[in-house]
C-alpha cells in the first residue's frame, strides 16, 4: 500500500466505491485528477505538520481529497455541496469515522470550491482547496481544454483556445478569483509561472493550441 497510514478497510472502500465514480466523470475530473489531488493533500498535510506543527490526521487529509469531487455524479454545478451531502449520507463512512469526523470531512469537501466566498472552516478545507487548484502549468490549461471539448463541442478550435485563455486568466490570473490558503512554496512558484505565461498572450495561445491538438489528436 502506498500510504500505510490508511486503514485497510478504508482503502477497500475507496477502491470499491469511490474510485469507480471518478471513472465515469469527465476528463477534467477523472482518476488522474483523483490521484493528483489525493497526493497533493497528503504532501501538503505533511508540509504543514513539519513547518507549523499542526495536528493533522493524514488519513482524513487523504479522504478529503478522495471525496472532494464525488458530487459531480449529480452534476458539475454545485458539486462541492453535493460532495458534502454524499459524505454526510454515506453509511459506510460511519463504520470508519465518528460523527464529528464525518462533519469535518463534509465541510472540507464543501470548502474546496474555487468560488468559495469565505475562508475554509478547517485546515483540511484549506489543504484540499489548495490541492485542487491544479496550478502546475499543464494542468491549469489542459483541464479547461478537456472540459470544453466535452461540454462545448460546437466551439471551433480557435474559439476553444480563446475561451480557455479567458477562463484561465479570470480564474488563475493576477486578479483572478482563486485563493490559496497555505502558502506552499511549490504552489507559489507554479502560480508565478502561470501569471508570466498569461502575460504573453500570443505565446499562451500557442501553448493552449498545442494542448488542444494533443487532446484531440487532430480530430477537430
Amino acid at each position: 500500500m502506498k500510504y500505510p497510514f490508511i486503514r485497510p478497510m478504508v482503502n477497500d472502500f475507496v477502491k470499491q466505491v469511490i474510485k469507480p465514480k471518478y471513472k465515469t466523470f469527465d476528463k477534467a475530473h477523472n482518476l488522474s485528477h483523483f490521484k493528483f489531488v489525493t497526493e497533493n493533500c497528503v504532501d501538503y498535510a505533511r508540509e504543514v505538520i513539519n513547518t507549523r506543527g499542526e495536528d493533522i490526521n493524514l488519513e482524513i487529509a487523504y479522504m478529503v481529497g478522495a471525496l472532494h469531487d464525488v458530487g459531480i455524479e449529480k452534476g458539475r454545478e454545485g458539486h462541492a455541496k453535493s460532495s458534502g451531502e454524499f459524505v454526510r449520507n454515506c453509511e459506510r463512512l460511519k463504520d470508519f469515522y465518528t460523527a464529528q469526523e464525518i462533519e469535518l470531512i463534509a465541510q472540507a469537501v464543501e470548502d474546496h470550491s474555487s468560488h468559495l466566498e469565505y475562508e475554509p472552516r478547517s485546515i483540511y478545507g484549506k489543504i484540499v482547496a489548495d490541492a485542487d487548484r491544479n496550478n502546475s502549468m499543464y494542468l491549469v490549461f489542459s483541464r479547461p481544454v478537456k472540459f470544453g471539448i466535452k461540454n462545448e463541442p460546437e466551439y471551433s478550435r480557435e474559439e476553444q483556445i480563446e475561451r480557455v485563455y479567458q477562463f484561465v486568466n479570470k480564474k488563475f490570473g493576477r486578479t483572478g478569483y482563486v485563493n490559496y490558503w497555505l502558502g506552499i512554496s511549490k504552489t507559489t512558484k507554479e502560480q508565478q509561472q502561470v501569471w508570466d505565461l498569461l502575460d504573453r498572450k500570443q505565446e499562451c495561445l500557442a501553448y493552449i493550441a498545442g494542448i488542444y491538438d494533443e487532446v484531440t489528436k487532430g480530430e477537430k
